[in-house]
């Protein structure tokens, strides 16, 4: 069995992006399979992740869809088909990232 690790805090403030981030690259630096699920609208952990040019490449400019969760979410939200595959991003070879998107507000309320 995969153990699985999650962290979920809907309180802004309580240092959970900066231990998602740490305790991911702790795995991944001994040998575990590691993926990051940026979930957060603000998507702090993406942009920890990634640096400015790969950021501009997740998150173009429109009609191009974000490869963001979002953008695996928009096939469900437009009514065209199911979720589309996870855009997860690799970040070394045992480290990946699916990235977050402001857009994920949207779903808030």
């Amino acid at each position: 069995m995969i153990p699985i690790v999650a962290f979920f805090n809907n309180k802004g403030g309580g240092g959970r992006t900066t231990l998602v981030y740490h305790i991911a690259w702790k795995l991944a630096d001994l040998g575990g399979q590691v993926l990051a699920a940026d979930l957060d609208p603000q998507s702090n952990l993406t942009s920890r992740f990634l640096d400015e040019d790969e950021l501009q490449e997740i998150w173009p400019d429109p009609p191009a869809p974000p490869k963001t969760i979002f953008g695996d979410l928009l096939p469900l939200i437009n009514g065209t088909r199911d979720i589309a595959d996870v855009s997860a991003r690799p970040i070394t070879s045992n480290l990946n990232l699916v990235p977050g998107d402001i857009a994920l507000s949207s779903f808030e309320f």
